[in-house]
């Protein structure tokens, strides 16, 4: 006899939310994806009249996510549809007599797209443009810290005291999934992140605030605003206003491969589970020294009439 299951769709969704973060421990940014994800999957059940969970079919999945396809990039269908993956298996994990509507549910594959970075040029350039002000210091400092040790943003900005070890020369950072990893600080980045402790941050300190980089009136930066300074900075300079944030870690990462840098040590120092993440920044290599060969070699350069002459 297979039992029928009663419960809301929304008690449903809050469990699991519950779930992955007291038992699986996922990381909070992670948990806001899934539950933004969640959220519209629910507002969709609800307009089709869908209530309970035992209401879903396989039928409403793929309206759902024929309906986020045409307003979405692949991307972010492809994480909605993991998020759907996972919410299910653990319903069913929790009720085995509940079927499974998300397991012909496919993703499509999306066309991998490489990581912008900075040349080696630009970011000295940049890195160099700031006066000796405490609020130029101060932004100086941070992105010293963005760039040589390949920080995530949300990292950058969660860093407190205890995880900076100046002398030793090292941050102590706690990434995706509460992950902890150890990262070398170069001399140039602990000579400004020193002027800045030393000679600003006491001065804006009018809070007890545990994290490094307060701004002048003592709160603690947000990733938005890191987010806006970096384009002040690429307008300021003239630079590549597609370059981001994120563009720091992938220099950081690039930079050090091209350095000689073994894969494995980089993908320890991005924090990253798989080395198939880190993988990505061979690719960068590997289309770099095409286009090299297409515009230098002299063969690959020849028409096919200058072959016949």
């Amino acid at each position: 006899m297979v039992t029928v299951i009663v419960m809301l769709i929304t008690d449903a969704m809050e469990d699991y939310l519950h779930h992955i973060q007291a038992v699986d421990q996922k990381a909070m940014t992670s948990i806001s994806a899934y539950r933004h994800d969640l959220s519209l999957y629910a507002q969709f059940l609800s307009e089709h009249q869908r209530m309970h969970i035992n209401d879903i079919s396989y039928a409403d999945l793929q309206d759902f996510i024929d309906e986020q396809r045409a307003i979405k990039k692949s991307n972010s269908v492809n994480r909605i549809i993991s998020t759907l993956h996972n919410f299910h298996h653990y319903l069913t994990s929790v009720y085995p007599d509940l079927a499974d509507p998300s397991v012909f549910l496919k993703s499509k594959k999306a066309g991998q797209k490489l990581p912008k970075y900075f040349n080696a040029h630009d970011i000295e350039r940049l890195l160099d443009s700031f006066d000796g002000s405490d609020q130029q210091l101060f932004e100086h400092a941070m992105l010293e810290l963005l760039y040589g040790c390949g920080l995530r943003v949300s990292e950058l900005c969660a860093l407190t005291m205890n995880q900076l070890h100046i002398k030793q020369g090292f941050l102590r950072v706690i990434g995706k999934g509460d992950k902890e990893r150890m990262i070398p600080i170069h001399e140039r980045a602990k000579h400004v992140v020193n002027d800045y402790l030393e000679l600003v941050r006491p001065q804006w300190q009018t809070k007890r605030v545990n994290q490094v980089f307060i701004n002048h009136l003592g709160h603690p930066i947000t990733r938005q605003y890191v987010h806006a300074l970096i384009k002040h900075k690429l307008r300021e300079l003239g630079l590549n206003e597609a370059l981001s944030a994120h563009s720091f870690r992938h220099s950081f990462a690039t930079h050090l491969l091209d350095g000689g840098a073994d894969l494995r040590v980089v993908q320890e120092l991005l924090g990253h589970s798989d080395i198939k993440t880190t993988q990505i920044y061979t690719h960068i290599q590997n289309q770099r020294l095409k286009e090299a060969y297409a515009n230098f070699h002299p063969r690959a350069t020849a028409t096919k009439a200058d072959e016949h002459e």
